[in-house]
């Protein structure tokens, strides 16, 4: 798959609800060990029980950390003219599983029947995307999760095959200016991931 740098943007969704589900695997561990005589005990819907979603999130943040905010030191990406830069692109391998979990996330957390403590510590977590996104809350942070599980989970096409073979072909830390065809498979891919990510108004091509 290709991920695009956009400067952590990607990451901050992932580390908020990050938050959020280790403050559940916290409650749902402590409701484990003494649960209270008198308190209805806490049932976790899957994924986010016993850490399946936790794990899965931690997963992908890992992979996903070393391709954002890299910087000229790790090879620019160059129109076939040198007379701009594209923001950069990785080729990555990730287990389409923790992808699906991600998706299962978003939608767990965002039924409209999740317990209301539950959603409680979600719309706590959620208060930091204000930082970075125009909304927060609990739906904002339910939507850019599942946009984020559409983008990683992007099909794969003749257009992202041909940038990965050149992306991965480069040797490490160098520069590389794109072919004609490249740069148009880079445009149409861009315009995919804009589509999916920013819903068609966010994701620059270039940066001059």
């Amino acid at each position: 798959m290709l991920v695009v740098d956009l400067d952590g943007e990607l990451l901050v969704p992932l580390r908020a609800v990050e938050e959020v589900l280790l403050c559940l695997g916290l409650w749902e561990y402590e409701e484990r060990q003494g649960p209270a005589a008198d308190v209805e005990p806490l049932r976790l819907p899957a994924p986010l029980a016993d850490r399946v979603a936790l794990d899965a999130v931690q997963r992908l943040l890992t992979a996903l950390a070393p391709t954002q905010s890299l910087g000229a030191g790790r090879g620019r990406l160059f129109a076939p003219d040198g007379c701009y830069e594209h923001a950069p692109l990785t080729a990555l391998t990730m287990p389409a599983a923790d992808i699906d979990l991600l998706s299962a996330t978003a939608a767990a957390l965002g039924h409209p029947a999740l317990d209301a403590d539950i959603a409680e510590v979600v719309d706590a977590h959620a208060g930091q995307l204000g930082d970075t996104y125009r909304w927060a809350g609990r739906a904002g942070l339910v939507s850019l999760l599942a946009r984020l599980a559409g983008l990683l989970d992007l099909a794969a096409t003749y257009d992202t095959r041909l940038l990965i073979a050149r992306l991965r072909a480069r040797p490490p830390g160098t520069d590389c200016t794109l072919s004609e065809a490249e740069e148009a498979a880079y445009a149409r891919t861009a315009d995919r991931m804009n589509r999916m990510w920013a819903l068609g108004s966010g994701i620059d091509r270039y940066l001059y």
